[in-house]
């Protein structure tokens, strides 16, 4: 049994690797084009590139070994199926369970260490790839000058430039507009200048010659002022394209671990109980208001009822008011209930979607008889996109409050492990899979 254990184990160690790392690269190749298209426009270091692929690793690995799994053992077992091995090991009279399990130890061991992963090294790394997500998205884009074309990455600057020489920096025919103040624009036009960059290139300083300063005033016409100069120097701040490091405390749900997210689940709940209690004790005091004692009034009682109705009428809308206040305080706490638990089943269910796929690709792989790469992706593929129409689909369900966070989390790997526990019991009893139906409409096995 032992050296059947090792066998079967050794059978799926190459599946998974080279599963493993295929899918990990296809999801990085996927999410390249979207750091390129930054590093054109941001100009950024190429290793502020490979840190923001490097943080978006985490999320990547924790979908791609489950998927891995699943490929092996359809891989694995379609070897063992194909090469009749599995025949022979039902014929010694080995149950099937019997050769699954040990990779369900193995998948236990797994899903432990991604739960752990996914538990406390995967909120830091995506907290970290949001915050240099935005500071990357705060650069101001790379100054480039040309000849004849109009700069407008500068905040409040319109600039153009009929000719510049790189190497010396000189600059003609300038015209800058200034439009920080919207209704007095200012425009600076010169023959030629110099252009440089100071204080570490976070300012742009221009300095220009014969030219001439236009102050227009939208609102005064009367206001414009013009003045020419043999010398003027413009000082531009902050223009640096570089890169400015922040650091935040905030997290968001996905940046969380348990214990916190379960901290925030608690405080919603306890922020609900005050509201839930406001709703009973105003709806109490309207049933003792309106069941209270009464008495007999002699007088004329025409503007009594008037003005009492009207009192009655106005506390009944007021009364409203709180409930509906209350009511929505109770379901903003509920939805944020829902965002964090989604979240914290989320940590657990993705993990043990290993197991769900070993149940039920191992016995996929037996039906099919098949070891090929191109049968495990096809059958791979079609659960994986059930399997995430399942999770995305529950998920959007449990925020809207339509279903339990913890259904919409594990009901694609309940169902899963349920359909491959009964496939498993129908190749080890050899029975056909669809005998139900079959019997049903009159027909033999």
């Amino acid at each position: 049994m032992k050296k059947l254990t090792r066998y079967i184990l050794i059978e799926h160690i190459a599946p998974f690797f080279l599963a493993f790392f295929a899918i990990t690269f296809l999801l990085v190749i996927d999410f390249v084009p979207k750091v390129m298209d930054h590093v054109i426009d941001k100009d950024l270091s190429i290793w502020i590139a490979l840190e923001l692929v490097a943080l978006n690793i985490a999320w990547m690995l924790a979908l791609s070994v489950p998927m891995a799994v699943l490929v092996a053992v359809l891989m694995g077992f379609g070897r063992l199926t194909s090469d009749f091995e599995i025949t022979a090991i039902k014929a010694s009279g080995i149950h099937l369970m019997r050769v699954i399990m040990p990779l369900m130890v193995v998948g236990c061991f797994l899903m432990a260490g991604m739960i752990e992963f996914n538990d406390k090294i995967l909120p830091e790394l995506n907290k970290r790839s949001r915050i240099l997500w935005g500071d990357i998205g705060a650069m101001r884009p790379t100054l480039v000058f040309r000849s004849g074309l109009f700069i407008s990455d500068i905040p409040g600057y319109l600039v153009l430039i009929d000719k510049i020489d790189h190497t010396t920096s000189r600059v003609e025919g300038v015209r800058i507009t200034n439009t920080r103040t919207a209704t007095k624009p200012e425009i600076v036009v010169a023959e030629h200048g110099f252009l440089k960059m100071t204080n570490g290139g976070l300012n742009m300083q221009f300095t220009l010659y014969n030219g001439e300063i236009h102050k227009l005033d939208t609102e005064e016409p009367a206001n414009y002022r013009r003045m020419n100069f043999e010398k003027h120097i413009l000082n531009i701040s902050d223009v640096a394209s570089e890169l400015k490091r922040s650091d935040q405390d905030y997290r968001n749900d996905r940046e969380m671990d348990i214990e916190q997210m379960q901290a925030n689940v608690a405080r919603s709940k306890a922020t609900i109980i005050p509201f839930k209690d406001r709703i009973t004790d105003n709806l109490q005091r309207k049933f003792d208001y309106l069941f209270a004692d009464s008495f007999t009034y002699n007088g004329d009682t025409s503007l009594t009822e008037a003005v009492a109705f009207d009192q009655i009428r106005q506390s009944a809308v007021n009364q409203y008011k709180v409930v509906q206040r209350s009511r929505q305080q109770i379901a903003a706490q509920k939805r944020l209930i829902n965002k964090y638990t989604i979240e914290i089943y989320k940590k657990y269910s993705i993990p043990a979607a290993s197991l769900a796929f070993i149940l039920i690709g191992a016995p996929l792989a037996v039906i099919s008889r098949r070891g090929g790469m191109g049968v495990a992706i096809a059958i791979s593929i079609a659960l994986f996109t059930m399997y995430w129409a399942f999770l995305i689909g529950g998920e959007d369900l449990a925020d809207r409050g339509l279903v339990s966070p913890f259904w919409a989390m594990w009901s694609a790997n309940l169902l899963l492990g349920g359909i491959g526990l009964y496939l498993i019991y129908k190749v080890v009893t050899e029975k056909p899979i669809f005998s139900f139906f079959r019997r049903t409409t009159g027909k033999d096995n």
